[in-house]
């Protein structure tokens, strides 16, 4: 059974391993306690196993996903398509309609999947990301307009 709740600091032991399977450079405990308690970080479980996360900032009407991570097991499946249209479902219905993320240049997976969102490129930040450094694209998506 697939679930989505709200991340726990009980579930910090099966995030790390899961972040640090999947990126060079990740991210440090304390990273993901202060994202808890912004309350905008959330998990997603099969049969009571953590198999992904999302997490970002919510400033007024807009949304920036700071992390978005889906075990390796379980990638091209609909999992992170499935965390990133609860995100969105969830800051509508609390009047947040633009949202933002970075992504690798070279993540083509993942960028295919913003796209397939509706994810436009809006811009670039050179040699943001490291290990190995690389550029990361900034895509962003407006639904205002989309409200009926």
């Amino acid at each position: 059974m697939e679930a989505i709740r709200a991340m726990k600091v009980e579930d910090l032991p099966n995030i790390m391993i899961l972040e640090k399977n999947l990126f060079r450079t990740a991210w440090e405990e304390e990273i993901f306690i202060e994202e808890i308690e912004l309350q905008y970080a959330y998990v997603l479980e099969i049969k009571d196993r953590i198999i992904g996360y999302i997490c970002g900032w919510k400033l007024l009407d807009e949304f920036n996903i700071t992390n978005i991570a889906i075990d390796k097991k379980f990638q091209r499946k609909g999992f992170g398509k499935r965390l990133v249209q609860f995100i969105i479902s969830k800051l509508i219905s609390e009047n947040c309609f633009k949202f933002f993320l970075e992504v690798r240049e070279s993540n083509d997976a993942a960028k295919l999947l913003y796209e397939k969102i509706g994810f436009k490129l809006i811009g670039a930040r050179k040699n943001y990301y490291h290990s190995p450094q690389e550029n990361a694209l900034v895509l962003g998506i407006n639904l205002i307009n989309n409200i009926k």
